[in-house]
This record gives C-alpha cells, structure tokens and sequence, in this order.
C-alpha cells in the first residue's frame, strides 16, 4: 500500500485527468476531428497512466477501467496515425517541383483518405461496442486502509518512478548504436509513460523537476517524428508495390522519389535522437530526479 500522502496525491492526480477526458469525450463529434480525436487519445493515455500508479485494491473496478482505457487508445490508433500520413503528404505536396510530383502524391492522397474513411468507419463501430464502463466511479474517495508503507512521500513517489525511468531509459544506447524503428516505438511508449508519471507525480517534489520533463518530451517528440516517418516509409513501399505489380510506371518512380526524401528525414530524426540521448541512462537521470525529490543521491548514480 501507498503511504496515505502519496495515495491522495494520485488520486488528485487522477481526478484532474479524469475530468479533462470526460470533457473531451462530452464533446459532439470529437471523433470526426482530427485534432480532437488525439487530444481523446492523449487524455486517455494520461488517465491510464495514474492508474498504473495507484493502489488497484482500492478502486473497485480498476483492472476493468484500465483496460477499457487501453481498449479507447487502441480503437483510436489507426485513425491517428493516417491522420498524421495525410498530414505529412499534403505538406509535401505543397513542395513539389513537377507536375509528376504532385499527380504522385495526389494519388497516394486518395488512396490514404480512402483508408481514413474506412478506419472511422471501423472506429466508430468499435467505440458503439467499447462502451467505457463508468468512468465516474473513479472520482470517488476510495478507502484507504491499514497498514501503509512506513515511508516517505517522497521515497514512496521515487519508488513509483525508478522502474519507469529504468525502462525507458536502460536501452538508450544500444538504440543509439543501431536504427531500429521497432525498438525506438517502444523507448518512446516507455519514455512518455515515464513522463506522464512524472507528471502525476509533481506534488511530492520540492523542487519541479522540469527540467527532466523536458528532456524526456525531446526525446518523445523525436521518437514519435521518427516512428510517424518510418511508418510512412512503409505505407509508400506498399503502394510502390501495388503500382509495380500493374505497371505504372510514371507513378512507380515518384513514389520511389518520393520514398528517398521520407527516408533521409527519417535518418535525419534518428541523428538527432542520438545527440538528444547521448550521455542520458537510468543513473543520470536519478541523479537529478532524487535530489529534486529532497532524497540523497545514489551511490551508482553519482559521477
């Protein structure tokens, strides 16, 4: 069990989440927004996020919420991440130096807002069927029984984070030494559950630990720019694929064009992630967290 500050702590924590993700889903339409569909997304995620920190035994119906939460992300997954391809390819085309350019890429337009419609359709029939049990209940003030950890607030909050920044952090330089879109997408689920966890976590540190926030959100926003990259890469190798296989060659050949330029700001985003990382491993990190924290430095995290 959480020690009694620490529990009330996450459960503001959980109640400001909450309260943001009901506002959101309140909202008519959301899901035929682009911008407000992530924001449902991003909510979600910051609300499961409490939920992986708090006591599961005293929320009745926790293990439930927590996957009906992770059932809502997933629902939204496809639909965002075409978003973001439509995205990437409306601002390449505003770019383009030939007329055969922009036929490519209007053409893979099409085919990419085809897919769009289909994923909402898909969505919206997966949300009918989601049915998010009751959120509300979460709000209540759960009981907190005997007996507690007999520890600090702030070593208690530590103990929630040094897992996290264990995970997110451990493999950085394996992942700096070879470009692996796989692995660097899972640092990155890894990275933000540390930083919202972090987040949740602000009221037990004396002093605000921004600055690790913002280097975890780089690190995020790299990541996430090269995973929207290298998915995009994929989609073009199959559509490059398809047009092979029924010889159209003029469009065959903007996309190949096309997939150099995605590749080199992929390589570009991944040169970038390793100066970000460099230097950035569990111990550093404490290093700066635990003294934030009001709590002494780590032997292994000292230099």
């Amino acid at each position: 069990m959480h020690p009694a500050d620490l529990a009330i702590l996450l459960h503001r924590a959980l109640e400001v989440r909450l309260a943001r993700l009901q506002e959101l889903l309140g909202q008519a339409h959301w899901a035929e927004d682009m911008e407000q569909l992530h924001q449902v997304r991003v909510a979600a995620r910051r609300l499961g996020a409490v939920l992986d920190l708090v006591d599961p035994e005293v929320y009745p119906g926790h293990k439930g919420q927590r996957r009906a939460l992770k059932g809502l992300v997933d629902v939204l997954g496809l639909p965002r991440e075409l978003d973001v391809h439509a995205d990437r390819l409306r601002a390449y085309h505003l770019e383009v130096r030939t007329p055969t350019q922009a036929a490519v890429l209007e053409h893979l337009l099409e085919q990419v807002d085809r897919g769009r419609a289909k994923a909402r359709r898909t969505m919206a029939k997966e949300l009918h069927r989601l049915r998010l049990p009751d959120l509300e209940r979460l709000r209540s003030v759960p009981s907190l029984p005997d007996p507690f950890q007999a520890t600090t607030l702030q070593e208690a909050a530590w103990g929630c984070l040094e897992p996290r920044v264990a995970a997110a952090l451990g493999d950085l330089a394996a992942l700096s030494a070879q470009e692996d879109p796989a692995a660097l997408h899972k640092t990155r689920v890894r990275i933000k559950k540390l930083r919202y966890a972090l987040e949740a976590l602000e009221g037990a540190f004396a002093v605000a630990p921004e600055p690790a926030l913002k280097k975890l959100r780089e690190l995020q926003t790299l990541l996430g720019d090269h995973h929207d990259l290298a998915a995009l890469e994929a989609l073009l190798w199959e559509a490059e694929a398809h047009l092979r296989t029924h010889d159209r060659a003029t469009l065959c050949g903007g996309v190949l064009d096309l997939l150099g330029d995605v590749a080199e700001a992929r390589r570009s985003v991944f040169c970038a992630f390793v100066a970000a990382a460099q230097g950035l491993d569990p111990a550093t990190l404490a290093g700066a967290l635990r003294p934030a924290l009001g709590l002494p430095v780590l032997k292994e995290s000292q230099p």
